[in-house]
């Protein structure tokens, strides 16, 4: 789905200055991922994690889907292009247009939108699981991306929102693995007959389904990926996002004087 990746990279290119962060991965090798210049969150999917989007979109062909957390719109404008390229019908996405710059990320969600013109994605403010019956609009959602708020237990919460609007094939996809809160969603997403695959993303893909079938489908799609990963340390994601927010502070704080010197020297050198 490279056509897709290079529309919506060219269109963010165009409706908002971006970074490049995780440029080789975070936890895995893949990246890049993308922050609005100037902030250290929300930040996107890695471009190896829209690739997993696309695989899924242009094998299982789903005509509905639901994201809960949205940011700036990577994600999901990345979805419902290659959606509307085989045969999907709409995406809504509920976000609480609250984390970062929370309204500045939702301008960009839909001038990027509207950038690409994507008719069929629905851009929705509200809360989950407050707000998710009254935003999924159809009963049969055929993929779910569950990457809101990912600490204990908000993400089983938003799980067991969106549970009753899917069927027996219905795909969901989590994000970030390492973060606290998803294995116990996974585990909860067990005891309602869903098995599910971690995947070696940069960070950490997991896909799960209940439909005995297309779980096998899936293997085949991702032989590298895992049944039941196990639990990453207690201590791992703090050491992680500890790293990650003093080096992004640091970037967003030396790269504009890098640049102020670069054109200095350039200045003197005329």
């Amino acid at each position: 789905m490279t056509d897709s990746l290079n529309r919506v990279v060219n269109a963010l290119e165009q409706v908002a200055k971006t970074s490049l962060v995780w440029k080789r991965g975070l936890i895995n090798k893949g990246g890049p991922h993308r922050v609005l210049s100037g902030t250290l969150l929300p930040i996107s999917i890695g471009e190896d994690e829209c690739t997993v989007f696309g695989r899924l979109i242009e094998q299982f062909r789903p005509k509905h889907a639901f994201i809960i957390g949205n940011a700036f719109g990577f994600s999901s404008c990345y979805i419902a292009d290659a959606m509307r390229h085989h045969g999907g019908e709409k995406v809504i996405t509920l976000d609480s247009e609250v984390e970062g710059r929370g309204q500045a990320c939702a301008k960009v969600a839909r001038d990027l939108a509207n950038k690409l013109e994507l008719s069929l994605l629905v851009n929705k403010k509200g809360r989950s699981p407050a707000d998710t019956a009254w935003a999924v609009e159809n009963n049969q959602q055929d993929l779910v991306f569950i990457d809101g708020d990912h600490s204990h237990p908000q993400v089983t919460r938003d799980f067991e929102s969106i549970l009753p609007f899917t069927h027996s094939k219905t795909i969901f996809v989590w994000h970030d693995f390492w973060w606290s809160g998803i294995l116990p969603c996974l585990k909860v997403a067990q005891t309602h007959g869903l098995r599910w695959l971690w995947l070696p993303t940069s960070c950490e893909m997991v896909l799960g389904v209940r439909d005995e079938a297309t779980f096998t489908k899936l293997q085949e799609m991702f032989p590298d990926g895992v049944e039941n990963q196990k639990a990453h340390s207690p201590l791992f994601a703090p050491t992680i996002l500890a790293k990650e927010y003093i080096r992004q502070a640091w970037e967003t704080i030396t790269e504009p004087i890098a640049s102020r010197l670069n054109t200095s020297k350039r200045t003197l050198g005329d």
